[in-house]
């Protein structure tokens, strides 16, 4: 009774609790009491607070340790100290391991390590229920209470084992032991199976406090064979984690979608995803010159749009038309033998500097290619093929210098009268050469970035990648030809490539 009114007073000093609204906080009381005096010792005891000790302040527990905990001390100024800091909201862990009994009251009773046999339980112990009221009076959200125990030890006229106390009054809270009610533990000189269980399954993420507790009851009845089931119970409501689980990822943003058209040049646009391909001259390659070399690995980081055919002679006339309205100085220019007056719109735009063609793409939403985003389109996803689709043959599929099977031209083609390669592109290789927005070095492959290359920063030339009409499929249908270009030519076009970013996104109606 002296202990108890000792507490009640300490409380009254400590005043009302305070700090309601402030961030909720974690605090740990752990003690471990192993030299007994009148006692047999516990050599484990204090080990087992120790780890404990450091789980828990890994968890985020301001912890309080208490060794060999003597009376009164334990109950003035240990845990007086500890009180102090508890605010309204947060969340208590007590641990003990040591000398604990059941007694009067149906109460249980930690024994300090001056506990001398024979003496009044109720008078030189500190009772459990007290604790639970405490923290209970301080309005905590969460309380957890574990024992490691009881321990077997002959004090005189006590229960066998430990009382479950009732902690339905006690607000959310847990309580755990080693054995079941009214069992003891057996001696042993291991580590607390029960602590070594609670503080392993502590360390996972994403485990409840509930669930770990079950957990850990599980561990020890396998290391024991059965022999050693914990108990623990709960009225805990609120989810809490010792160690939260890691932040649920935003779910990935739809795909784009594959083929778009630009209501702008009215040409149809097809998602090029981002990828890693060899770029320039492939081993079995033997009409390599060197500027296709050496052969070297490159990031496309980004996905973009790109045209799925050559700039119509169609698409340019409505940027002709568009400049006009805006009172530009632009107009459609000579048009080439065959295709006089530009009567055939369907044909692939030809005759504009690498300036008007920048100028075109600026228009439509973006920008001419890149020569490594134009020979990974190229691929179609496809590694160290010489010809598209890795065959010679692919020369019937392709316009180039000549007819030859599905080649029925001797001049341009219209745009898609081949089959599309492996990206649903048409005429990346044959019919026209393209514009790629890089300067031309005949060296650059040399010290060239691994990661979206851009060419030099300057230079006499433009590049032009895949071959035309006039070429000789033996050497220009190869995937890795790079030639360098001055002025327009009748026999050199472009596509366009749009970034995917919002604007491409509003102007595509992307959602």
């Amino acid at each position: 009774m002296r202990v108890q009114l000792l507490l009640v007073g300490l409380l009254f000093c400590l005043g009302p609790p305070s700090g309601a609204g402030a961030v909720p906080k974690r605090y740990a009381f752990v003690v471990g009491n192993g030299s007994y005096a009148a006692l047999p010792g516990i050599p484990t005891a204090i080990d087992e607070a120790r780890l404990i000790k450091k789980e828990l302040e890994d968890a985020g527990f301001d912890v309080t340790l208490v060794q060999d905990a003597k009376m009164p001390e334990l109950q003035t100024a240990d845990e007086a100290k500890f009180l102090r800091k508890v605010q309204p909201g947060d969340v208590v862990f007590f641990y003990y391991s040591g000398y604990i009994v059941s007694g009067p009251e149906d109460d249980d009773y930690l024994l300090p390590v001056d506990f001398k046999p024979g003496s009044d339980i109720t008078e030189n112990t500190f009772r459990l229920v007290r604790l639970l009221q405490d923290l209970s009076d301080r309005k905590t959200a969460l309380k957890f209470v574990m024992i490691e125990g009881p321990r077997r030890v002959p004090v005189g006229s006590v229960g066998v084992g430990l009382t479950s106390p009732d902690i339905r009054d006690y607000g959310e809270t847990l309580f755990a032991m080693s054995v079941q009610p009214g069992e003891e533990l057996k001696p042993s000189s291991q580590m607390g199976f029960f602590t070594q269980a609670v503080v392993e399954f502590m360390q996972e993420t994403g485990l409840q406090s509930d669930e770990l507790f079950e957990q850990a009851k599980r561990k020890v009845l396998g290391t024991t064979n059965q022999q050693q089931q914990p108990f623990f119970n709960s009225t805990i409501v609120t989810t809490f984690y010792f160690h939260e689980p890691p932040p649920t990822p935003d779910p990935p943003p739809p795909p784009p979608p594959p083929l778009r058209a630009n209501p702008r040049d009215r040409e149809e646009y097809v998602f090029v995803s981002p990828g890693k391909f060899k770029m320039g001259c492939a081993p079995a390659d033997t009409k390599c010159a060197p500027e296709e070399k050496p052969q070297h690995e490159v990031t496309i980081s980004k996905g973009f749009y790109l045209g799925r055919n050559e700039v119509t002679v169609a698409a340019y006339q409505r940027f002709v038309a568009s400049a006009k309205e805006a009172k530009k100085p632009l107009r459609m220019p000579a048009a080439p033998l065959y295709n006089r007056g530009w009567k055939t719109t369907d044909y692939p735009m030809v005759l504009v500097s690498w300036e008007q063609a920048q100028e075109f793409c600026r228009w439509a939403g973006g920008r001419l290619p890149t020569e490594a985003e134009m020979e990974y389109a190229a691929r179609g996803g496809a590694m160290d093929e010489v010809y598209p689709g890795n065959d010679e043959n692919s020369r019937d599929k392709a316009n180039f210098y000549g007819t030859h099977g599905n080649d029925l031209y001797e001049d341009a083609a219209p745009v898609r009268s081949f089959d599309p390669n492996g990206f649903n592109l048409f005429d990346m290789s044959g019919n026209v050469w393209e514009w790629a927005q890089d300067w031309y070095s005949s060296t650059f492959y040399q010290t060239s970035p691994t990661v979206d290359p851009q060419g030099p920063a300057m230079g006499k030339d433009h590049i032009i990648r895949g071959g035309s009409f006039e070429s000789d499929f033996r050497q220009d249908l190869r995937l890795s030809v790079r030639k360098p270009q001055g002025g327009s030519s009748y026999k050199v076009g472009f596509r366009c490539a749009l970034p995917y970013d919002d604007s491409t996104k509003k102007l595509f109606n992307i959602q």
